[in-house]
């Protein structure tokens, strides 16, 4: 039996129970997200490991009088002391940051290409399957009726019809609904996000606190050889020791961190999605060269 043109005003059906689904490997040869944000909160972060490196110069000046002995009364004097700049590293420890949250927002990214290879998805439930004007054209149903009864005379007739294999050439469907697609899990391996380029990426403000305590304690002589002198400090040899607490570190970042021209690349071995839940609308659905292997009609219900 030929049928070079037949349609289906519509068809529902349901439910759907799919025991596996195989999908190969999916690439995407390029990929541009506009306006790519993110939002995020944190209960604490930490930066560990960190090292501080000051580096500083100490100046001074200094003035006044000194008594001279046999009464010879008092002497002006005035000078001063500069130190050469001095490199210093420290071991901050861990710095904390304050919980609280922060935002992130690139113009665009690219990427490109992205693949990623999904396990079989298995043991899936549609609730109802919805289509809309279904043409099938040059469909071709082998019949064996060695009996030789009439198919389609009674209503409804058994069909003796062993299965056959059902071939149509061309099949459209102008719009499919699938309602309450369910999956337990999805699984993908071997993601790869490759040539990652994002023009600016820029955060807002956040403040960093070291309450690590540090003593920079340096003993210094001086003299010509270890500072540089002026007016009567030249004709004195002082000893002093210079010490410089530092009980608390805070580093404030007003105006946010702002990123330029970052590239890289994502890798993964899976990501494991445990439900799925959704609905799907295909519209414009062509399918060539449909073959249905196998097909067997227990009844076949003919209005006359």
């Amino acid at each position: 039996m030929i049928m070079p043109q037949s349609e289906i005003a519509s068809s529902i059906g349901g439910p759907l129970t799919i025991d596996q689904i195989e999908i190969s490997t999916m690439t995407i040869p390029s990929l541009k997200l506009n306006n790519f944000s993110g939002n995020f909160t944190y209960a604490s972060c930490k930066a560990k490991d960190v090292e501080l490196e000051i580096t500083y110069s100490i100046s001074s000046t200094f003035g006044g009088e000194i008594e001279l002995p046999l009464c010879l009364g008092w002497w002006p004097i005035d000078g001063g002391v500069d130190f050469p700049v001095v490199t210093e590293i420290f071991p901050l420890g861990e710095i904390v940051f304050k919980s609280g949250s922060f935002s992130m927002l690139s113009p665009t990214m690219n990427i490109g290409p992205f693949s990623m290879s999904p396990d079989p998805i298995r043991k899936t439930t549609i609730t109802e399957v919805n289509t809309d004007t279904i043409d099938m054209k040059c469909t071709n149903v082998p019949l064996e009726n060695p009996l030789g009864i009439r198919l389609g005379i009674c209503l409804p007739v058994q069909n003796l019809m062993s299965p056959n294999d059902v071939i149509t050439e061309e099949t459209n469907i102008e719009k499919m609904e699938s309602k309450g697609i369910l999956t337990p899990q999805i699984a993908m391996r071997n993601i790869n996000a490759l040539n990652i380029a994002i023009p600016s990426v820029t955060t807002p403000k956040f403040e960093a606190v070291s309450t690590n305590k540090i003593t920079i304690t340096t003993p210094k002589v001086i003299n010509s050889d270890s500072a540089i002198l002026h007016g009567d400090a030249n004709s004195a040899d002082i000893w002093v020791n210079l010490t410089l607490t530092i009980s608390q570190v805070i580093m404030r970042v007003k105006g946010g961190l702002e990123f330029k021209d970052l590239k890289g690349k994502v890798t993964t071995d899976s990501a494991i999605s445990e439900k799925l839940d959704m609905n799907l609308i295909m519209k414009g659905m062509k399918i060539k060269g449909l073959n249905l292997c196998g097909m067997k009609i227990p009844k076949i219900e003919v209005d006359i």
